[in-house]
Protein backbone atom coordinates (compact mmCIF):
# COMPACT_ATOMS: atom_id res chain seq x y z
CA UNK A 1 0.00 0.00 0.00
CA UNK A 2 3.04 2.30 -0.14
CA UNK A 3 3.21 4.96 -2.83
CA UNK A 4 5.87 4.49 -5.50
CA UNK A 5 7.36 7.35 -7.49
CA UNK A 6 5.47 6.25 -10.61
CA UNK A 7 2.19 6.37 -8.63
CA UNK A 8 2.87 9.96 -7.62
CA UNK A 9 3.86 11.00 -11.14
CA UNK A 10 0.83 9.41 -12.82
CA UNK A 11 -1.51 10.71 -10.11
CA UNK A 12 -0.14 14.22 -10.53
CA UNK A 13 -0.39 14.11 -14.34
CA UNK A 14 -3.97 12.86 -14.25
CA UNK A 15 -4.86 15.46 -11.61
CA UNK A 16 -3.34 18.29 -13.68
CA UNK A 17 -5.26 17.19 -16.76
CA UNK A 18 -8.42 16.98 -14.63
CA UNK A 19 -7.80 20.51 -13.35
CA UNK A 20 -7.79 21.75 -16.95
CA UNK A 21 -11.04 19.85 -17.58
CA UNK A 22 -12.51 21.45 -14.44
CA UNK A 23 -11.65 24.91 -15.77
CA UNK A 24 -13.45 24.12 -19.02
CA UNK A 25 -16.45 22.92 -17.00
CA UNK A 26 -16.30 26.17 -14.96
CA UNK A 27 -16.42 28.24 -18.13
CA UNK A 28 -19.33 26.27 -19.58
CA UNK A 29 -21.22 26.58 -16.29
CA UNK A 30 -20.95 30.36 -16.38
CA UNK A 31 -23.28 30.33 -19.41
CA UNK A 32 -26.06 28.50 -17.54
CA UNK A 33 -28.89 30.89 -16.62
CA UNK A 34 -29.36 31.44 -12.88
CA UNK A 35 -33.02 30.49 -13.29
CA UNK A 36 -32.13 26.80 -13.82
CA UNK A 37 -33.25 24.62 -10.93
CA UNK A 38 -30.30 23.84 -8.57
CA UNK A 39 -31.21 20.13 -8.61
CA UNK A 40 -30.80 20.07 -12.39
CA UNK A 41 -27.45 21.86 -12.06
CA UNK A 42 -26.34 19.38 -9.38
CA UNK A 43 -26.71 16.58 -11.95
CA UNK A 44 -23.55 17.96 -13.57
CA UNK A 45 -21.44 18.36 -10.41
CA UNK A 46 -19.74 14.96 -10.55
CA UNK A 47 -17.39 15.86 -13.37
CA UNK A 48 -15.67 18.23 -10.92
CA UNK A 49 -14.30 15.25 -8.98
CA UNK A 50 -13.36 12.84 -11.77
CA UNK A 51 -9.70 12.99 -10.63
CA UNK A 52 -10.83 11.52 -7.31
CA UNK A 53 -12.26 8.56 -9.21
CA UNK A 54 -9.71 7.82 -11.91
CA UNK A 55 -6.51 8.22 -9.88
CA UNK A 56 -7.43 5.82 -7.05
CA UNK A 57 -8.81 3.35 -9.59
CA UNK A 58 -5.42 3.22 -11.29
CA UNK A 59 -2.90 3.58 -8.42
CA UNK A 60 -5.02 2.04 -5.63
CA UNK A 61 -3.34 3.76 -2.71
CA UNK A 62 -4.75 5.36 0.43
CA UNK A 63 -5.01 9.11 -0.01
CA UNK A 64 -5.16 8.95 -3.83
CA UNK A 65 -8.63 10.50 -4.10
CA UNK A 66 -7.79 13.37 -1.77
CA UNK A 67 -4.39 13.96 -3.41
CA UNK A 68 -5.81 13.92 -6.95
CA UNK A 69 -8.76 16.15 -6.17
CA UNK A 70 -6.63 18.64 -4.24
CA UNK A 71 -4.09 18.89 -7.08
CA UNK A 72 -6.87 19.09 -9.68
CA UNK A 73 -8.59 21.88 -7.75
CA UNK A 74 -5.32 23.74 -7.30
CA UNK A 75 -4.59 23.57 -11.03
CA UNK A 76 -8.13 24.72 -11.78
CA UNK A 77 -7.56 27.72 -9.50
CA UNK A 78 -4.10 28.50 -10.91
CA UNK A 79 -5.45 28.40 -14.47
CA UNK A 80 -7.87 31.20 -13.59
CA UNK A 81 -11.07 29.57 -12.43
CA UNK A 82 -13.91 32.07 -12.06
CA UNK A 83 -14.51 30.42 -8.67
CA UNK A 84 -11.13 31.59 -7.38
CA UNK A 85 -9.53 29.78 -4.47
CA UNK A 86 -12.82 27.97 -3.84
CA UNK A 87 -12.01 25.77 -6.85
CA UNK A 88 -9.18 24.37 -4.73
CA UNK A 89 -10.96 24.23 -1.37
CA UNK A 90 -14.12 22.56 -2.67
CA UNK A 91 -11.83 20.03 -4.34
CA UNK A 92 -10.52 19.08 -0.92
CA UNK A 93 -14.09 18.58 0.37
CA UNK A 94 -15.06 16.46 -2.64
CA UNK A 95 -11.82 14.48 -2.42
CA UNK A 96 -12.46 13.74 1.25
CA UNK A 97 -15.91 12.38 0.40
CA UNK A 98 -14.53 10.05 -2.27
CA UNK A 99 -11.61 9.03 -0.05
CA UNK A 100 -14.09 8.00 2.63
CA UNK A 101 -15.80 5.74 0.11
CA UNK A 102 -12.56 3.97 -0.78
CA UNK A 103 -11.69 3.71 2.93
CA UNK A 104 -14.91 1.71 3.46
CA UNK A 105 -13.37 -0.95 1.20
CA UNK A 106 -9.99 -0.73 2.90
CA UNK A 107 -8.58 0.75 -0.32
CA UNK A 108 -8.79 -2.77 -1.77
CA UNK A 109 -12.18 -2.80 -3.52
CA UNK A 110 -12.52 -1.19 -6.95
CA UNK A 111 -15.39 -3.05 -8.58
CA UNK A 112 -18.48 -1.32 -9.92
CA UNK A 113 -20.22 -1.04 -6.55
CA UNK A 114 -17.17 0.35 -4.76
CA UNK A 115 -16.42 2.85 -7.52
CA UNK A 116 -19.99 4.13 -7.68
CA UNK A 117 -20.31 4.37 -3.89
CA UNK A 118 -16.98 6.13 -3.38
CA UNK A 119 -17.58 8.70 -6.10
CA UNK A 120 -21.17 9.25 -4.99
CA UNK A 121 -19.79 10.25 -1.59
CA UNK A 122 -17.95 13.08 -3.33
CA UNK A 123 -21.45 14.56 -3.62
CA UNK A 124 -21.65 14.76 0.15
CA UNK A 125 -18.37 16.70 0.24
CA UNK A 126 -19.75 18.97 -2.47
CA UNK A 127 -23.00 19.49 -0.56
CA UNK A 128 -21.32 20.32 2.76
CA UNK A 129 -18.99 22.82 1.10
CA UNK A 130 -21.76 24.33 -1.01
CA UNK A 131 -23.97 24.62 2.07
CA UNK A 132 -21.50 26.99 3.70
CA UNK A 133 -20.00 28.78 0.69
CA UNK A 134 -22.43 28.64 -2.25
CA UNK A 135 -25.79 29.41 -0.62
CA UNK A 136 -27.21 25.90 -0.47
CA UNK A 137 -28.14 26.69 3.16
CA UNK A 138 -30.76 29.09 1.76
CA UNK A 139 -32.55 26.30 -0.13
CA UNK A 140 -35.70 24.69 1.28
CA UNK A 141 -35.21 21.32 2.98
CA UNK A 142 -36.70 19.52 -0.04
CA UNK A 143 -34.42 21.38 -2.42
CA UNK A 144 -31.39 20.54 -0.26
CA UNK A 145 -32.29 16.83 -0.28
CA UNK A 146 -32.74 16.98 -4.05
CA UNK A 147 -29.39 18.76 -4.41
CA UNK A 148 -27.46 16.19 -2.40
CA UNK A 149 -29.13 13.23 -4.12
CA UNK A 150 -28.52 14.74 -7.57
CA UNK A 151 -24.88 15.49 -6.66
CA UNK A 152 -24.37 11.93 -5.46
CA UNK A 153 -25.93 10.44 -8.60
CA UNK A 154 -23.82 12.79 -10.70
CA UNK A 155 -20.68 11.75 -8.81
CA UNK A 156 -21.45 8.06 -9.34
CA UNK A 157 -22.03 8.55 -13.07
CA UNK A 158 -19.69 11.36 -14.14
CA UNK A 159 -16.84 10.44 -11.81
CA UNK A 160 -17.30 6.76 -10.96
CA UNK A 161 -18.70 5.29 -14.15
CA UNK A 162 -16.47 7.35 -16.44
CA UNK A 163 -13.37 6.66 -14.32
CA UNK A 164 -13.99 2.93 -14.39
CA UNK A 165 -14.66 2.86 -18.14
CA UNK A 166 -11.57 4.98 -18.96
CA UNK A 167 -9.37 3.06 -16.51
CA UNK A 168 -10.48 -0.30 -17.93
CA UNK A 169 -9.88 0.92 -21.49
CA UNK A 170 -6.38 2.11 -20.55
CA UNK A 171 -5.66 -1.20 -18.80
CA UNK A 172 -6.60 -3.13 -21.95
CA UNK A 173 -4.03 -1.15 -23.96
CA UNK A 174 -1.25 -2.32 -21.66
CA UNK A 175 -0.03 1.19 -20.71
CA UNK A 176 -0.94 0.52 -17.07
CA UNK A 177 0.79 -2.86 -16.80
CA UNK A 178 3.05 -1.61 -13.96
CA UNK A 179 0.16 -0.29 -11.85
CA UNK A 180 -2.09 -2.07 -9.36
CA UNK A 181 -5.07 -1.82 -11.75
CA UNK A 182 -3.29 -4.28 -14.08
CA UNK A 183 -2.60 -6.77 -11.31
CA UNK A 184 -6.23 -7.83 -10.98
CA UNK A 185 -7.53 -10.73 -12.98
CA UNK A 186 -10.71 -10.75 -15.01
CA UNK A 187 -13.49 -8.36 -14.08
CA UNK A 188 -12.64 -8.16 -10.37
CA UNK A 189 -11.13 -4.73 -10.84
Amino acid sequence: MHWKLRDIVVAAILAVVSGAVYLGWDILFKFVPSSVNPIVLALFNGLWWIAAGIVPYIVRRPGAALFAESVGGLVEFLLGSPYGIQAFTIGIAQGLGVELGFAFGGWRRYGWGSMLLATALGGIGNYVYSYFYYGVNDYSAALQVGYIVASMVSGAVLSGLLSKLVGDALRRTGVLRNFPIAQVSGHAS
